[in-house]
């Protein structure tokens, strides 16, 4: 267990609505105290030290922690449940994790062996790479900042993480000499590189109890690490391959983090059942382990890591016949055969080399778009394996949109580098721009829309949203700045005659704006406790409705129109340890509107829930084994029936029936 030193006479005892009881630790940014919520939770409450409350460095460094940690899957690091201020010192409320470091794991139990070392090197990798997914380098990677709980590792320490930009250089070396990489140590550009470097040196301590580079004195040390090869003795050979080439002194030298986990996941090929045999079929569905991606649909913590899926019925009810609804193409020929709940209906479509690890995935029809690592965006014909590429490589995609602007079917990209692009089906480039700040969501409707954030000050920690049409470039209505704690879940939709943007805050409160102008229209609460997560929209026969998840594990329904409360769910009743969700989209099953629900996973367990959004019942459950979310689902359409359409962490689009 941690060590927690008692307070002492400069300590607070309380800090917003948190009871302190002890110190967990102190840095160069702050303390970090063990802490009571009013439910009696452990909350772990980070403190900005007062001298830097004032220095607007350190302020935006602390402010872009807090949104650091949001951006990242939230079974990688621990999750923020609160941001305030404390007599204008800024201070961070997250989960509070029990569970010593790696560093005195192993000073106190000993180097890590055989199943234990390879479930820590798959799990770091699994957090490593959904870091470099949402933009970041964490840039001080060691075993001091990975915590070993019930659980299984957290990565932990985003207070230097800064976001991925070209033109950022350090002024200096930060990190701990041990496990910092050779650029770090000659003053350039840091890259995810970086953190492969030092997350290799981290898995040669947890092997061997010593550094990769020997020294004892730091100029021993940074001279090693510019001018040798690492000590891997000791270290199980099948890990040291895969370490090797991380230790390059050439950043492009280095394997990616998704390429390491893949390389020593090695995933076998599931076996595949006939779905035309109606008798087995069924049976066999319930037995086979398949790999299913989990994610949001403008998801951008994404991790590239395989979830083995396999469907649990829940005594669903008969899905009536309905007619496919419009969308971009035209949904492929297929056969009409009814395919059972959870079975894939299409042949996996694998990525190519080069294409990178999916990171978002929308749909629309018979359509499916999902952007990558690489910068571009893959356009699948669900039903067929025929992929369009859109785009040149560059910073990668965090969110895409599939609609039809202008009469014209367009795919729209929002970029890391808050770069925004239109493009045709047929992979014309209708238009090229750049927001100011990152890219959060994008939207392709009757106007193609970005949507950027930034923290802009520590005034009252509320971020800065700016609306911009893909089109044209320029902003749509006012800079925004009503977001306390920054948006927390957000969705497209349709009010009326208008596309509309949904946000949510650290204040329950939801906004629904005019994509048109820009304006907001109207805004209501979704309780007065719970904490948003993650929004969509989709409609019932009451009209148009507002789906939401929370951090209290609730699935909520709104009337988007009035604000109106149609149902509160509770995901507990069924998973008493779930630990919320990590991706939502909505559709319909038949005349049923349904919301799937990815939820984070529990150990080694991950679900995937499909809800009856007019009942509140699990229609059924889509499980795995090891594993972990990757990019996104989407509810797309194949042969006038629903599917979970989405990219599989092996980089295999793929597709799931939600039923006859």
């Amino acid at each position: 267990m941690p060590d927690v030193r008692p307070l002492r006479s400069g300590d607070p005892r309380r800090i917003g609505a948190y009871r302190l009881v002890g110190v967990l630790g102190s840095g160069g940014q702050g303390v970090v105290y063990q802490g009571i919520d009013e439910a009696g939770h452990q909350v772990a409450v980070k403190l900005l030290h007062r001298h830097l409350s004032h220095d607007k460095d350190a302020a935006r460094g602390f402010l872009r922690e807090v949104a650091a940690a949001r951006r990242v899957a939230a079974f990688c690091t621990a999750a923020v449940l609160d941001v305030g201020l404390q007599d204008e010192q800024p201070y961070i409320v997250s989960e509070y994790v029990a569970g010593d470091t790696l560093q005195a794991l192993v000073r106190d139990a000993g180097p890590r062996t055989g199943g234990a070392l390879d479930r820590l090197a798959i799990s770091t990798l699994t957090a490593l790479a959904a870091i470099h997914e949402a933009g970041i380098v964490h840039r001080d990677f060691k075993p001091g900042n990975v915590l070993v709980g019930p659980e299984g590792p957290i990565v932990i320490d985003f207070g230097i993480a800064k976001a991925l930009d070209s033109t950022t250089m350090v002024s200096g070396p930060i990190g701990t000499p041990a496990y910092m990489s050779p650029e770090q140590f000659r003053g350039e550009r840091v890259t995810p590189a970086s953190d492969v470097f030092s997350w290799a040196g981290t898995m040669v301590f947890a092997a061997t109890g010593r550094q990769a580079f020997g020294g004892q004195t730091v100029p021993g040390i940074v001279n090693a690490v510019l001018s040798e090869d690492p000590d891997l003795s000791g270290v199980p050979a099948h890990l040291a391959d895969s370490l090797r080439p991380c230790f390059a002194k050439d950043p492009a030298a280095r394997p990616s983090a998704a390429d390491l986990m893949r390389r020593l996941i090695r995933p076998a090929e599931p076996a595949r059942i006939p779905v035309d045999d109606a008798e087995t079929v069924p049976q066999a569905a319930r037995k086979l382990s398949r790999r299913v991606l989990i994610g949001g649909v403008a998801a951008v913590g994404a991790a590239a890591i395989s979830a083995l899926a396999v469907f649990r019925d829940s005594g669903a009810d008969p899905v009536r016949e309905v007619s496919p609804a419009p969308s971009p193409s035209p949904s492929p020929s297929a056969s009409p055969s009814p395919v059972p709940f959870g079975a894939e209906v299409t042949e996996p479509v694998p990525l190519a080399e080069g294409d990178g690890v999916p990171t978002a995935v929308a749909a629309a029809g018979a359509t499916v778009v999902c952007g990558t690592s690489t910068g571009i965006a893959l356009v699948w014909d669900a039903g067929t394996t025929t992929l369009t590429r859109l785009g040149d490589r560059g910073p990668a995609v965090t969110s895409v949109a599939i609609g039809v602007s202008g009469g014209t079917p367009v795919v729209t990209t929002g970029h890391a580098d808050g770069g925004m692009r239109s493009w045709s089906l047929a992979g014309t480039r209708l238009a090229a721009h750049r927001a100011g700040d990152p890219v959060i969501a994008v939207w392709a409707g009757r106007r193609t829309v970005a949507v950027s954030e930034k923290y802009d000050s520590l005034r009252d920690l509320h971020s800065v949203v700016r609306l911009t049409d893909v089109a044209t470039g320029r902003q749509i209505g006012a800079t925004i700045t009503d977001h306390f704690q920054g948006v927390s879940g957000l969705a497209f939709g349709r009010l009326g005659q208008d596309d509309v943007l949904v946000t949510g805050d650290g204040t329950e409160r939801i906004r629904v704006r005019s994509l048109a102008t820009g304006k907001l229209t109207h805004s209501f609460r979704t309780g007065d406790v719970g904490g948003i997560e993650l929004l969509a929209c989709g409609a019932s026969d009451g009209g148009p409705i507002l789906v939401s998840t929370h951090l209290d594990a609730t699935l909520r329904v709104h009337d988007l129109a009035t604000g109106k409360s149609r149902g509160t769910w509770a995901f507990s009743d069924r998973s008493p340890d779930d630990r919320g969700a990590a991706a939502l989209a909505v559709g319909r099953r038949g005349d049923v509107p349904v919301a799937v629900v990815a939820h984070n996973p529990v150990g080694d367990e991950i679900t995937v829930r499909i809800w009856n959004l007019d009942s509140g019942a699990v229609v059924g459950e889509l499980g795995s084994g090891p594993g972990g979310p990757t990019a996104g689902v989407a509810v797309a359409e194949l042969a006038g029936r629903p599917v979970v359409a989405g990219a599989a962490g092996d980089r295999t689009l793929r597709a799931w029936s939600l039923g006859r």
